[in-house]
């Protein structure tokens, strides 16, 4: 294959119980299978991942480094790439078996787009749980030109990200500081690039178990100051680009990306050391400085009040609250009819939940 239209760039890491169902979504795929190669770059995996690859060494190009990192995996990989579309999978995931095709599709249909985002299933198969991810939101356009977009968008990772070439360029290669969590630096700067397209269908899994780098069902100390140490590097290394590229200063999304994983970092700090009333007061207001732009203006005396309650209950008394009223079929129901959270100008779109459509001109 001397040229192909779509590079699936599978990056691993000692996941040989998971390699073998990624790379054979990859292979279902209703894609022509002569379009598109299949990359997988094994970033110095201590299991018998070589073994599974093997088994598959006529239909893949498989490399092997030494540990690296994610960022690292990603670097060699997109060097090796060939195709003009990079599809990226983390191992432990999967793809359904219709994601190229219709990645492909909508970037015929946007001839301007530089980055694809499409939804997703969290799935736990040992669970038997397989649930759509109900806070995608679909956003069409240059995200920078609205700072609406900006601060709606998210619910994106590495196994739902297609890039066209020109943009990975722009951004590859990814500073190896990121160990884990590469795809955070990846998207928030990818967004900058070009307009974006996204895809409000399912069309990968994500899977979450014990041994996944980042997501863990209990409270994991080491993995969570891993993931915390990481997505402080990748804040600071998408500042640099963001200052590097002239978007920092010039443009408000640049400060409200920055903003918004700022917050996310320190959501990340209170998992390893729970904040006192005031510190986590502090928190829940500077979220609600950010995100009130969306609010309706009921809504934003409901979050007022939700501050005051966050501080008298503390950080474990106020998730507690939380979890049992999310957990509730109907006090979020009922909140939403007497307090609608978004503005005026979005309810219309609202409607179907969060898979409403922006475009943005």
């Amino acid at each position: 294959m001397s040229h192909p239209r779509v590079t699936a760039l599978i990056d691993t890491y000692n996941q040989e119980p998971f390699l073998a169902e990624a790379i054979e979504s990859v292979l279902a795929q209703d894609f022509p299978a002569g379009e598109m190669e299949i990359l997988v770059v094994d970033d110095g995996s201590t299991d018998s991942t070589s073994r599974v690859a093997a088994h598959y060494s006529d239909r893949i190009r498989y490399v092997r480094k030494e540990n690296g990192g994610q960022a690292s995996a990603l670097n060699v990989g997109f060097a090796q790439s060939r195709g003009e579309i990079i599809a990226l999978l983390d191992a432990d995931d999967v793809w359904l078996p219709h994601k190229i095709r219709r990645v492909m599709e909508e970037f015929a249909q946007h001839a301007d787009a530089g980055t694809i985002f499409h939804r997703c299933q969290y799935w736990c198969p040992e669970d038997g749980r397989c649930e759509d991810d109900a806070s995608f939101v679909s956003l069409n356009g240059y995200l920078p030109d609205s700072e609406d977009a900006i601060l709606r968008f998210g619910s994106v990772s590495t196994s739902w990200t297609t890039l066209r070439r020109d943009v990975a360029r722009r951004i590859f290669p990814l500073p190896e500081s990121l160990t884990v969590l590469a795809d955070s630096f990846i998207i928030a700067t990818a967004i900058f690039c070009a307009p974006v397209a996204t895809v409000a269908e399912c069309l990968a899994r994500y899977r979450q178990h014990d041994t996944n780098l980042t997501y863990s069902a209990r409270p994991d100390p080491v993995r969570a100051k891993r993931s915390n140490d990481s997505f402080r590097c990748a804040i600071e290394e998408t500042r640099r680009w963001l200052d590097r590229n002239g978007f920092l200063g010039r443009t408000p999304a640049a400060a409200l990306i920055l903003e918004r994983m700022a917050l996310v970092e320190q959501l990340q700090q209170f998992v390893m050391r729970p904040p006192g009333r005031t510190e986590f007061f502090a928190h829940l207001r500077r979220q609600h400085r950010l995100y009130s732009p969306l609010w309706s203006p009921a809504f934003r005396v409901f979050d007022d009040l939700k501050a005051g309650v966050g501080f008298a209950l503390g950080y474990h008394g106020f998730y507690a609250a939380q979890q049992f009223y999310r957990r509730s079929l109907s006090l979020p129901r009922l909140r939403e009819s007497l307090v609608p959270a978004l503005r005026r100008d979005f309810e219309s779109a609202a409607g179907a939940g969060r898979t409403e459509t922006l475009e943005l001109r």
